[in-house]
C-alpha cells in the first residue's frame, strides 16, 4: 500500500507536508502569479472552505453565510481567470443551486455524502487542486479530503502563498494580437502657424485704388 493510502481522515498538513514537499506532488507558498505560469492552459480544482464558514452557531445552514463563502471562492476563480486559467469551484456551483430556493428539501446543503460524490468528477477532471490562503484552509475538512484525494491520484496539490496586502493580480491574460504602430505626425505650433502660413486675407489680391478723375484744363471736351 502506497503511502497516500496511510494519509488520516482528519485533516493533518504536516504530515501531508512531511511526506509530498519535494515530489512535485505538493507544492507550498507558491504565489499566484508563478500558479498561473504553472496552470495555464490547464483545469484547476479550486477548493475554498465552505461547511463551517456557511452554518450559524447553532450548526444549522444560513443562506447568507453561503453567500460570503461562494463569494470568496468567486474571487479568486476570477483572479486565476484573469491570468488566464481555468479554475472551478465547487462552492461557487454548489451556492448557486442552492440559493435558488434555500428553505426546499430537494438538496441538503450539510450532507458530506451528497456533496462528496458530486464533487469527485470534477476532481478527478481536473489537472491541479489550488488551495487559495481563505481564512478555516486548514480546518477545512472538505478541503482536506480534496487534497488527500489529489495525491492519491498523483495530482498536484498547490498552496497560494498568503500575502499580507492580499493576492497580487497578474496582468489580464490575452490572446489577442499586439496594436499596430501609431504614426506620428510633426506639429506645429499656433505661433509658428501665424508666421509661416500666409492667411487667407494676404493670398487676396488687394483691390487696386480708383485712379481719381481730374478734369482737363479748357473745359470739357
Amino acid at each position: 500500500m502506497s503511502m497516500h493510502h496511510r494519509l488520516p481522515r482528519d485533516p493533518d498538513w504536516p504530515q501531508l507536508c512531511a511526506r509530498y514537499t519535494g515530489s512535485g506532488l505538493l507544492q507550498r507558498d507558491v504565489a499566484l502569479i508563478d500558479a498561473a505560469q504553472l496552470l495555464r492552459g490547464s483545469l484547476a480544482y479550486l477548493a475554498t472552505p465552505y461547511t463551517r464558514q456557511s452554518t450559524d452557531d447553532g450548526g444549522r445552514w444560513c443562506p447568507s453565510s453561503s453567500s460570503l463563502a461562494a463569494d470568496a471562492a468567486a474571487g479568486w476563480t476570477s483572479r486565476f481567470a484573469c491570468a488566464g486559467v481555468t479554475a472551478v469551484s465547487p462552492v461557487v456551483q454548489a451556492d448557486a443551486m442552492l440559493q435558488r430556493d434555500p428553505w426546499s428539501d430537494a438538496l441538503d446543503p450539510l450532507d458530506e455524502t451528497f456533496w462528496s460524490v458530486w464533487c469527485r468528477p470534477l476532481l478527478a477532471r481536473c489537472d491541479a487542486v489550488v488551495i487559495p490562503p481563505l481564512p478555516g484552509w486548514e480546518q477545512s475538512a472538505g478541503i482536506w479530503a480534496a487534497a488527500r484525494a489529489a495525491v492519491t491520484r498523483q495530482t498536484r496539490v498547490i498552496l497560494i502563498a498568503a500575502e499580507p496586502e492580499g493576492p497580487e493580480s497578474p496582468a489580464p491574460f490575452s490572446d489577442a494580437p499586439p496594436p499596430l504602430p501609431t504614426t506620428h505626425f510633426p506639429t506645429v505650433s499656433a505661433s509658428a502657424s501665424r508666421t509661416s502660413a500666409p492667411s487667407a486675407a494676404s493670398r487676396v489680391p488687394r483691390r487696386q485704388p480708383v485712379p481719381e478723375y481730374q478734369q482737363p484744363e479748357g473745359g470739357t471736351p
